[in-house]
Order: structure tokens, then C-alpha cells, then sequence
């Protein structure tokens, strides 16, 4: 039994960590990221730095998105080379969304 739990303990970092806004929904892939810190440099907005709990993949830091910061630019989902984050802009989905039903009329 105790080495079910461990095994469940070593996948979960494998798991989506999703964190969500009003405007914008933020997944973080810990078990991709490498921990390059390429994202904390490139956000516009200082919403990422690093996590002091949850670890990336090669045992360093992970990220962390301050969801009250971000502006879901998607600057750090295009420069990540591992493809560790993902970020839907609701308000751009919304946009594109209402456009496609304008143009359907």
C-alpha cells in the first residue's frame, strides 16, 4: 500500500497545476519545467518568480504565476522551450468567440 502512495506521490508532478482568474486560466506542467527561468525574466509584469514549495524537473525551483499580476499575454507560454506552461486568455477567447458569431449572422 505505502508504495502505491508513493508512486501516486512521485506521478503527481507530472500533473497539470491550473490556476485560474476571472480572465485568465494559467497550467503549469512542473514534470517539463527545467527551471531556465527564461519566463521570470520575460514577463512584462513581474506575475512569475519561483516557487519556494513545488519543484520542476530537475529538482530546482518550479514556477509560480501570481494570478492578480497576470495580464494572460501569453509572453512566457511562447518563450518557454519546454512547453511547461499554458495560458488561455478568457477575454481574447471571448473577443474571437463574438467575432465568429458576427461573422456567422
Amino acid at each position: 500500500m505505502s508504495e502505491k502512495v508513493d508512486n501516486d506521490r512521485d506521478l503527481s508532478r507530472f500533473r497539470p497545476v491550473v490556476t485560474e482568474s476571472d480572465n485568465v486560466k494559467a497550467t503549469r506542467f512542473l514534470g517539463l519545467c527545467k527551471s531556465c527561468g527564461q519566463c521570470v525574466e520575460k514577463c512584462p509584469v513581474d506575475a512569475i518568480s519561483w516557487d519556494e514549495e513545488e519543484l520542476g524537473m530537475l529538482g530546482e525551483p518550479a514556477i509560480t504565476i501570481d494570478m492578480d499580476k497576470c495580464i494572460g499575454c501569453e509572453m512566457c507560454e511562447q518563450i518557454c522551450p519546454d512547453s511547461a506552461i499554458e495560458i488561455l486568455n478568457r477575454r481574447t477567447e471571448a473577443a474571437m468567440n463574438q467575432e465568429e458569431s458576427t461573422e456567422e449572422k
